[in-house]
């Protein structure tokens, strides 16, 4: 299953192989499109095809077997969790240029099978790898022979398209998720900033407040404010919500700070980075190695959050 992958690196981490599954697998799920299934629609301009999930009618074994070899192919922490996506394109369709960046709590990486039999290069439908939102330059591509796949990693640069197909074009897509970015992640980072009043932040914080929004664009103070607010609503004392606010706001002139309080500004900035933006793998691995050598919390809050975003990286 999935042996030989040919890696690349450029414009993005990304591998293809062919033969993806074995005859057996295959007749499994290609088998799937010959079911009555509850095809939804999606037209428009962009992005016009017919999907459905498909992941409640594969066998839960083969499902823990392609996780368990995605993760040696990609080399990062998946979950158990995955979902599997049918997608048909009839004649005349195509895929424009996008980035499936991961959002909060959702899928972070892809593998994208095909079961077209005798595809000819006149059939179009290939998948083109980018590396910009133009799409002006095609990288690489992946047409869209039977048993064949193409799996990456989902980031805000992995920019993809599909070249307009002549013939009915078959698809499955597998999603996989992160032990970083669970759906609970998502669930605590909407809980954590929900219903955010930011005048209910301590005033001790007013003097460099005014400082920063004289001086910095109104997206980095807004973001700086946002740390201030996870460091408040787990409870901690008003100078680490200001220091945290100063670390955000001037991290050049960020004080000096013992190691619990670093490590609860350190957690309140990603969350930061989860609620204004959405998840950063790079960030996010930069990060668990230097929350690992920092002290940990017996506030349950931060403890609780810390867990969910970085499970088993508490240090003593």
């Amino acid at each position: 299953m999935l042996a030989n992958p040919v890696h690349h690196r450029h414009p993005y981490p990304f591998f293809t192989v062919e033969p993806a599954f074995s005859p057996a697998v295959c007749a499994c799920l290609e088998g799937l499109f010959d079911q009555d299934l509850p095809w939804r629609a999606h037209g428009g301009s962009f992005y016009e095809v017919r999907n459905c999930d498909l992941t409640e009618r594969i066998d839960p074994s083969l499902l823990a077997a392609v996780v368990e070899r995605m993760r040696i192919l990609t080399g990062l922490p998946l979950t158990a969790r995955v979902a599997v996506t049918a997608q048909t394109m009839a004649p005349g369709q195509r895929i424009g240029v996008h980035s499936d960046r991961p959002l909060v709590g959702f899928e972070a990486v892809r593998l994208v099978a095909q079961w077209n039999r005798g595809w000819q290069a006149e059939d179009g439908g290939v998948l083109q790898v980018h590396d910009d939102a133009a799409g002006t330059r095609v990288c690489a591509s992946a047409a869209p022979r039977f048993n064949s796949a193409l799996g990456f990693i989902m980031h805000p640069g992995s920019y993809h398209s599909v070249t307009e197909t002549a013939k009915p074009r078959r698809t499955l897509v597998f999603n996989f998720w992160h032990v970083g970015n669970s759906p609970a992640l998502g669930d605590a980072v909407k809980a954590l900033f929900a219903h955010m009043q930011f005048g209910e932040l301590p005033s001790l914080l007013d003097p460099i407040r005014v400082e920063a929004e004289q001086s910095l664009p109104e997206e980095h103070t807004y973001r700086a404010l946002v740390v201030a607010t996870a460091l408040q609503r787990w409870g901690l004392p008003e100078g680490v919500i200001r220091d945290g606010y100063q670390a955000a706001a001037f991290p050049a002139e960020a004080p000096g700070i013992d190691s619990a309080a670093a490590a609860a500004i350190a957690l309140a900035q990603w969350a930061a980075q989860l609620y204004v933006d959405d998840f950063d793998l790079a960030h996010w691995q930069r990060l668990n190695v230097a929350l690992a050598s920092l002290r940990s919390t017996d506030r349950a809050s931060l403890a609780a959050f810390w867990e969910i975003a970085f499970p088993g990286s508490r240090g003593p």
